[in-house]
């Protein structure tokens, strides 16, 4: 079995990349209410950072059940609204040394 860690100044890092591009609080993201920019920082840290969706979930208090529909939500908006992929490659302009 292998251990999963959480890297607690990459997931800051993203955080911080996600609250400058879409202009919120850090407390929006870790808050217990399911927020646009909380599932945005789930979305990167699985996508494009390889987290694990358990750790991810626990560690932004989300059911691991509920983080791939998280996923598929975030990559529907990608799809469909194009400032919001503009958004995301920004944050990860930001990130990219994760």
């Amino acid at each position: 079995m292998r251990t999963i860690t959480f890297d607690i100044e990459k997931a800051n890092a993203v955080e911080h990349a996600v609250c400058e591009v879409f202009d919120c609080r850090v407390s929006e993201i870790v808050s217990l209410k399911d927020t646009l920019v909380k599932k945005v920082v789930v979305f990167i840290l699985l996508e494009y950072c390889g987290y694990d969706k358990r750790v991810s979930g626990y560690y932004y208090q989300m059911s691991y059940l509920y983080v791939p529909t998280v996923v598929a939500e975030m990559e529907y908006l990608i799809r469909t609204v194009p400032a919001f992929e503009t958004k995301i490659k920004n944050v990860y302009e930001k990130i990219l040394d994760c």
